[in-house]
């Protein structure tokens, strides 16, 4: 009986579809379901039922969510963060699960620049004065060669953003205690400690998964040490931040501004609403992957993992390892 393969994200792009192209070309069925707003647990739970596989988007994937899917043997994540999938349960469950890394890193580096440039230059301020046909003064902006940039995180997408900002003759300092410094020295950077990148940064941009001991990281005592003056973007997971202490540090006048590509509920509500609607905020619906290459390329590192795995062999990104000991997989 041939394995099905299910996806819950698009896989088409300009009438071609190359992610199912090579799932079909390998011998399994692929069959694309896209969820109603909301990825609604109810609707994961019946839609997983006599599937080998889920190229998954934005599903809260957990015991509550996966006890019918009993044929599932990995779930393939279309991104790189992993914060909706249950390891441990997968895990004892003996479902692989991997991700993309990698193949977001160009277009999530271009978002975060785009709202770097976005709140240093009051784009969005001077575009609303112009069309409404006010006065054209605007609030001085400033050049970004003139501004230390601040990364928390340096793997794929953090590497990009350095060479972009490379390009904009910024100063580059970096945190990454995971990250060897020679490597972060040899991508021009300079390798620092928390404090050090805190009290220095003109700007500070986040590039670390949402876990445990990370979730509202940005918390008053972190935004406390931020430069007055600074920005914050994030275009990683709305978790990292403490929204109320971010709202506060706003409304002090402590911070110039946040570029946020994600909120702590998507689409935002209650407190993440307003913090959306504030004037020194630019919000957007976290599209920094929504281009067409990096989609293309995403489907086609999760699809090519599928195809390991359902042909016996280890997939190359694995997130949960520990779940291959349990598993006789072919190199």
């Amino acid at each position: 009986m041939t394995q099905r393969v299910l996806s819950s994200v698009n896989l088409e792009f300009g009438g071609e579809s190359p992610a199912a192209a090579l799932i079909e070309a390998a011998g399994f069925a692929v069959e694309i379901r896209r969820p109603a707003p909301g990825w609604r647990d109810e609707e994961t739970r019946d839609k997983l039922v006599g599937f080998a596989a889920l190229l998954a988007g934005a599903e809260n994937l957990n015991a509550a969510t996966m006890d019918r899917a009993e044929d599932l043997k990995i779930v393939a994540r279309n991104g790189v963060g992993y914060d909706k999938v249950d390891l441990d349960y997968c895990t004892q469950r003996g479902i692989v699960v991997t991700n993309t890394p990698g193949a977001m890193a160009d277009a999530v580096a271009d978002q975060a620049f785009a709202l770097l440039l976005g709140m240093s230059r009051q784009l969005v301020l001077g575009d609303a004065r112009v069309k409404e046909g006010q006065t054209y003064d605007v609030p001085l902006g400033e050049d970004l060669c003139a501004m230390t940039l601040g990364l928390l995180g340096c793997g794929h997408i953090g590497a990009e953003v350095i060479r972009r900002a490379l390009g904009f003759k910024m100063q580059i300092i970096v945190h990454d205690p995971f990250i060897d410094a020679a490597r972060i020295r040899n991508l021009g950077a300079e390798p620092v400690d928390r404090d050090n990148l805190l009290s220095r940064a003109d700007a500070i941009t986040l590039h670390v998964p949402l876990t445990d001991a990370n979730s509202a990281m940005v918390d008053p005592d972190f935004l406390g040490q931020m430069k007055k003056g600074a920005y914050l973007i994030n275009t990683a997971r709305g978790g990292l931040v403490d929204e109320a202490a971010l709202l506060a540090a706003l409304e002090s006048g402590h911070l110039a501004g946040a570029g946020l590509d994600c909120q702590a509920s998507e689409p935002p509500e209650g407190r993440s609403l307003e913090l959306v609607r504030h004037p020194l905020v630019l919000a957007l619906p976290h599209s920094g992957s929504k281009t067409t290459a990096a989609r293309k390329r995403m489907a086609l590192v999760a699809a090519r993992d599928i195809v390991a795995l359902l042909e016996g062999k280890i997939p190359q990104h694995v997130v949960n390892k520990a779940v291959l000991d349990k598993l006789d997989l072919a190199i």
